[in-house]
């Protein structure tokens, strides 16, 4: 008895227009989260830098932030980081003789900055959050 063959043309780029439909919005989610983990590393950088600039001027915050803020920029003057600059906020020495150091940033995600609407990111609640870095320092005793 000979097997009737049905028409199977097509089928592979169906299953490929499927898997692509998968595939693509797990590449954006990953190229986003990288974005995002990276901005989070200049920050964090730049916070520990700010608490070992504080610890070695013995708690002067004199300059910190300013020193801060230009670690996000690049030589020809041009941020390092998308939108406004990072909000510096350094708090006075405590007790314990700790200060900390922090930096708040708002990211907000390429895809909802290009296309205007919330996107992926949407279905978090919103589409710009703020990244923030703290870093306490210990201070010799106050004289």
């Amino acid at each position: 008895m000979k097997r009737l063959h049905t028409d199977e043309r097509g089928i592979a780029a169906v299953e490929a227009a499927l898997g692509l439909l998968i595939l693509v919005p797990l590449l954006l989610v990953l190229i986003e989260g990288s974005r995002a983990l990276m901005e989070y590393s200049q920050l964090q950088n730049a916070t520990m830098e700010g608490a070992r600039m504080l610890s070695r001027q013995n708690g002067d915050t004199s300059g910190v932030a300013d020193y801060i803020n230009s670690l996000f920029s690049n030589a020809d003057g041009s941020s390092t980081v998308e939108g406004s600059a990072p909000t510096v906020a350094i708090g006075p020495r405590d007790a314990n003789n700790n200060v900390t150091v922090q930096v708040d940033h708002v990211f907000t995600p390429f895809l909802s900055q290009q296309s205007g609407s919330s996107g992926i990111f949407g279905l978090l609640g919103s589409n710009a959050f703020t990244l923030s870095t703290t870093t306490v320092v210990a201070l010799p005793a106050a004289n």
